[in-house]
């Protein structure tokens, strides 16, 4: 029994020792582990995925506007305020020269770009530069303070041409583009900067905060997307890549954007644009009726209606049937809550033009056609 204990106590022990291996042995070495890289087809799916991710419609949209904005550098004279002293010494008022930057977008192949008129208002002299980062001369062809737009023009051909939309069906909350590109000059780079938001609201009318301000910023497209001074006159652009704005103006106490900024719609800025091509300036409407106004801030408000205070004899109104005391309801389909809405109308509406207006008269509603002509020139006799 004690002999055949001692086999089976041998053969478990031989069992047990055969894995390991004999002293001085060298133990083997399990073959590294290996990170699977991903073949070329696969790498390829990933990266059509993540660039069909980041190229979104805004992306889209700002690549084919992107090529027509431009730089504006802007020349001035200013007049150096002397005190009593240094006019005495020195003779009189100095000049001296100041630069402002600003931007804007071609809309003709043949170097005519669309800006504000406040961006280069009293330029001596106007360097533009392109989307390629060429510098090159502009011309002021015709500005217009009423409206804020200017041409400029540059003798280039085959530029890029910004896509124009339509500011008449925007949509409250709809994705909305600015682009700007003050100081490529600078900078050395020609890229514009791009914000993007969304439409806040439209028809907004904006009151004059100087008595000095030239401008009538009526029936304006508010956004979101911030516009920086250096930004006005570049385009406010939807999500399909078309101009539908000129940004103008930013609503803010410090100089900056705050989310409140505001364009002129396009429709405005290419037809006040058509005439300064055409004529140099642009020829106002004369419609012959004065409507009532306010006074304070607080009478801004809607009131159902313009009221009629006076009708020129024989002008474009009275020959229509206006006549005192009839209120303004609508004018070309806009509905007038206040003073301010009838104001936009008129800043719309250029020499040849129809305006056909819905008006309370003695109770009862009629239309009337008015045929507005050039305004009358005062002579002194």
């Amino acid at each position: 029994m004690v002999k055949g204990h001692r086999i089976v106590l041998a053969t478990l022990l031989l069992a047990a020792c055969g894995d390991r291996p004999a002293v001085g042995a060298q133990t083997p070495v399990p073959p590294p582990r290996t990170i699977a890289l991903p073949d070329s087809s696969t790498r390829a799916e990933a990266s059509d995925r993540l660039d069909s991710s980041r190229r979104t419609a805004l992306v889209d949209a700002t690549a084919r506007v992107a090529p027509s904005v431009v730089s504006l550098r802007v020349t001035v004279r200013q007049q150096v305020r002397m005190s009593s002293w240094d006019a005495i010494f020195y003779g009189g008022p100095r000049e001296q020269t100041a630069q402002s930057f600003g931007t804007g977008f071609v809309v003709r192949s043949d170097g005519i770009i669309i800006t504000n008129q406040h961006v280069v208002a009293g330029a001596q002299e106007i360097i533009v530069t392109l989307a390629d980062g060429t510098d090159v001369e502009g011309r002021l062809l015709g500005e217009d303070p009423l409206t804020d737009i200017a041409i400029v023009k540059v003798e280039r051909t085959d530029l890029p041409v910004a896509p124009l939309g339509s500011s008449d069906d925007l949509l409250i909350g709809e994705w909305a583009i600015a682009l700007g590109n003050p100081y490529s000059g600078l900078l050395g780079n020609s890229e514009p900067s791009v914000t993007s938001g969304v439409i806040s609201a439209t028809g907004r009318n904006i009151l004059p905060t100087d008595q000095n301000q030239t401008g009538r910023y009526y029936d304006m497209i508010q956004t979101d997307a911030s516009i920086n001074p250096g930004n006005s006159g570049g385009p406010l652009v939807n999500s399909l890549g078309q101009v539908i704005g000129v940004n103008s103006s930013i609503f803010s106490n410090t100089g900056g954007s705050v989310g409140i900024g505001f364009a002129i719609p396009i429709e405005r800025a290419v037809r006040v644009a058509e005439e300064l091509i055409a004529n140099g300036n642009v020829r106002r409407p004369w419609v012959g009726l004065d409507v009532a106004g306010a006074d304070r801030m607080g009478e801004w408000k809607s009131l159902g209606g313009v009221p009629v205070i006076r009708v020129v004899p024989d002008g474009p109104a009275a020959k229509a049937g206006l006549k005192a005391d009839d209120v303004l309801i609508t004018a070309n389909g806009r509905t007038l809550r206040n003073y301010l809405d009838w104001e936009a109308v008129l800043l719309d509406l250029h020499v040849g033009d129809v305006l056909n207006t819905e008006v309370l008269s003695a109770g009862r509603t009629v239309t009337h056609r008015i045929v507005p002509s050039d305004l009358p020139t005062l002579s002194a006799e």
